[in-house]
């Protein structure tokens, strides 16, 4: 009888551990209307595997306190004091979890969202210790009076803790309510992303003459560390990159929509730090890829109304990397001639970066010469996979034993693709014109895998793998053009500052509504004289009107 008690409030347990998370699944999908019943659904879809587990594990611990204290533990079929003790311990690690999510889902919430969801924080733990000095004090004065207090006061709390997840604001597509002319633009910019740039990397082989043009746009440009944000999906930071905006603003979340197997709802973004990802395996989740929906103009859209012309190649087309074009196995013999033979899985990803972002370079080049595009923006995914697998070789004293035959090999890789990409760069600085603005940029730089992230990746099959970039480590930006400042370090540049910049130099007007601002210390004085920052309230209220 008495495991009958303990099992009934151990799943009540384990089921108030599912709707906290539940409430955190609704808080970072901030496209998701609230609908309780819903977060209902979510409830119960949780309830299988990690209300299960507190479930169980409510049970050993509710005998293992009973076998260590030798008394016979009174318990009712709905056990207040059980309920308040567990529930409180139960806050206490929900929290944990709250907060990491929060600090790396943070750009999702706006100033006022920021506010409801601290607002959730202090009242679950002043609701946590709440549970905990009542179920104390129940223990010393035994009066059920206490008891009932706490559950009027965990009934308003989880009550409030909802209610600031339905004020979050929804989507409001702005009218149009203005008129624009278009803008007749003379100068060029070219816009170059190459993922995983690290001024760890860029300056010690600028020290030692092994990167020429990078070093040409230190002393001849301007230049600075990027700053970003997680979540580091593309489709965000390109959304970012391209709007000025951060993601609370922009509202492209996610590549990716997820599916509960007991709902056919879904949602965009599975919270972090619990191995959610990790129901796919079971089947219990699913996982489908879309193409976000489009709820702010972006730079390229303004081109477009403008009637710019411009090139965006931001998504290379899959290329068969085992059958290369002989300039691009030229390339290869150039920088790898001496691991042209080597086999080694690791190495083939290496190789295949190499020669995807080599055909896509090509491609680029090749369409960009037919078209010749006032504006040109494109980016190279290969470096940011190559450090991924091979940062251990360059910091082998970070990752403890690693065999000298394999240091001999793969220690010079990722520096090689630093020269790779030096070279792209001297092809691009060749071929600017005398009124052209190139922007060369990583999102994000590149950090060692921490110790318990290594372990997490053996356990999941990848144990090749030694740096991410999850946590967004800072990036690079590199400015230059005649009315660029030479060798000025440039401070607190953000990935979103980049699309007001270029608006700027091209001399269209910047949104105030856009969360970054124009780096106009990047240009020399008297160009910044000659043109002060023209404002609009937003590009998303006006039609640009085509030229008479």
């Amino acid at each position: 009888m008495k495991f009958l008690k303990v099992f009934l409030n151990s799943l009540i347990s384990g089921l108030f551990f599912s709707a906290l998370l539940a409430v955190l699944i609704y808080d970072i999908n901030i496209n998701t209307e609230f609908s309780l019943p819903f977060l209902g659904q979510i409830t119960l879809f949780l309830m299988i595997t990690y209300g299960s587990a507190i479930f169980i594990f409510s049970i050993i611990i509710f005998f293992i306190i009973q076998f260590i204290s030798g008394k016979n533990i009174q318990l009712f079929y709905i056990s207040p004091p059980f309920l308040s003790l567990s529930f409180s311990l139960i806050i206490f690690l929900f929290l944990l979890i709250f907060r990491s999510n929060y600090h790396y889902f943070h750009s999702f919430f706006s100033p006022f969202t920021e506010n409801l969801i601290q607002f959730q924080f202090i009242a679950l733990t002043i609701l946590a210790f709440s549970g905990l000095i009542i179920f104390f004090t129940y223990l010393r004065k035994r009066k059920p009076g206490v008891m009932w207090v706490y559950f009027i006061l965990f009934s308003l709390t989880m009550s409030l803790v909802i209610y600031q997840r339905t004020r979050y604001p929804s989507i409001n597509l702005p009218e149009k309510v203005a008129h624009l002319q278009a803008k007749k633009i003379h100068k060029r910019v070219t816009l170059i992303g190459m993922k995983g740039l690290s001024f760890d990397f860029i300056i010690p082989l600028i020290n030692e003459d092994k990167l020429p043009n990078f070093s040409w746009l230190m002393e001849e440009g301007s230049w600075g560390r990027l700053k970003s944000f997680p979540p580091t999906d593309e489709v965000i930071l390109k959304s970012s990159l391209n709007t000025g905006k951060l993601p609370f603003n922009h509202r492209r979340i996610s590549p990716f929509q997820y599916k509960l197997w007991n709902t056919h709802r879904k949602i965009e973004v599975v919270p972090r730090y619990i191995f959610f990802r990790q129901l796919l395996r079971a089947g219990i989740l699913q996982i489908e890829p879309q193409q976000p929906p489009t709820y702010t103009k972006d730079i390229w859209k303004i081109f477009q109304d403008n009637h710019t012309p411009f090139l965006l190649k931001t998504n290379p087309e899959e290329k068969n990397w085992e059958n290369p074009s002989p300039k691009s196995q030229t390339l290869f013999n150039l920088f790898y001639k001496d691991l042209n033979f080597e086999t080694s899985d690791i190495f083939q990803k290496a190789k295949k970066a190499f020669y995807s972002d080599c055909e896509f370079e090509l491609n680029v080049m090749e369409e960009k010469n037919q078209v010749q595009p006032q504006l040109l923006s494109f980016h190279l995914d290969g470096l940011n996979t190559v450090e991924a697998y091979f940062y251990q070789y360059s910091f082998p004293d970070l990752f403890g034993d690693i065999e000298q035959e394999e240091l001999n090999k793969f220690s010079g890789v990722i520096e090689r693709y630093y020269q790779f990409y030096d070279q792209i760069i001297g092809k691009h600085l060749a071929s600017l014109k005398e009124n052209e603005l190139l922007v060369v940029y990583s999102p994000y730089g590149i950090e060692p895998l921490p110790l318990w992230k290594r372990f997490v990746e053996w356990m999941l099959g990848n144990a090749e793998i030694s740096a991410y970039h999850e946590m967004a480590p800072e990036g690079v930006v590199f400015f230059y053009g005649t009315e660029v400042v030479r060798g000025e370090y440039v401070e607190k540049t953000k990935l979103i500052d980049i699309a007001p910049t270029i608006l700027y130099y091209l001399g269209l007007h910047v949104g105030l509504d856009m969360d970054g601002i124009a780096k106009t210390s990047v240009f020399k004085e008297e160009f910044r004289a000659e043109n002060p920052v023209p404002y609009i309230s937003s590009y998303d209220e006006i039609t640009i009107k085509s030229p008479q």
